[in-house]
């Protein structure tokens, strides 16, 4: 995936070159040639900065409410280095009967201490041979998580409540009935 990407960055490169050219030596009005120069540019750069999905990078996306869990992964904070931890999750959307649907996608979400732990202990479930799916909870109706704005917490404010990241809950699943053998 990563050529595609390179070769596609090469051709809009081409492009860009070839219409220079071309605008180089037609008679056209010289307002037409810069626009055409700096509509292919752009094109260019975003472009490259959409293959992101392509190339298939976490997004940062907010999350379905409703999913099924297929693999997590943890990176801690680095303290040494200053950077923010993440938490991936690689899910699949269920539809109204529960069912998941869809190609898996991965997400990412900022680490912090409470999400760590739901994902650690979902993973060691998974990794045990569990069927997982999981859902999200704002902690919408919380009253220890109360802030001096009361509207705050259903307004969503991100500056009233301490409340605001969402919280995982994991659900095993049964395991599938098989129909019975033909003897």
């Amino acid at each position: 995936m990563i050529t595609t990407a390179i070769v596609l960055a090469l051709a809009y490169a081409a492009t860009a070159a070839l219409l220079l050219n071309l605008n180089l030596t037609t008679p056209l009005a010289r307002w037409i040639k810069y626009t055409s120069v700096v509509g292919v540019s752009v094109l260019y750069v975003v472009t490259w900065h959409g293959l992101g999905d392509l190339l298939g990078w976490a997004t940062s996306e907010p999350m379905p409410e409703d999913f099924r869990l297929h693999w997590v992964v943890i990176e801690e904070p680095d303290k040494a280095r200053g950077g923010d931890g993440k938490i991936y999750f690689w899910i699949r959307e269920l539809d109204e009967a529960g069912l998941a649907e869809g190609a898996p996608r991965a997400y990412q979400v900022p680490w912090d201490e409470d999400t760590a732990e739901a994902a650690e202990e979902a993973l060691e479930e998974l990794e045990g041979g569990q069927l997982l799916n999981g859902r999200m909870s704002r902690q919408i109706i919380n009253p220890d998580l109360m802030s001096p704005d009361p509207t705050a917490q259903y307004r969503g404010d991100e500056s009233g409540s301490q409340g605001e990241r969402p919280q995982f809950e994991f659900i095993r699943l049964p395991p599938p009935t098989l129909p019975p053998k033909p003897i």
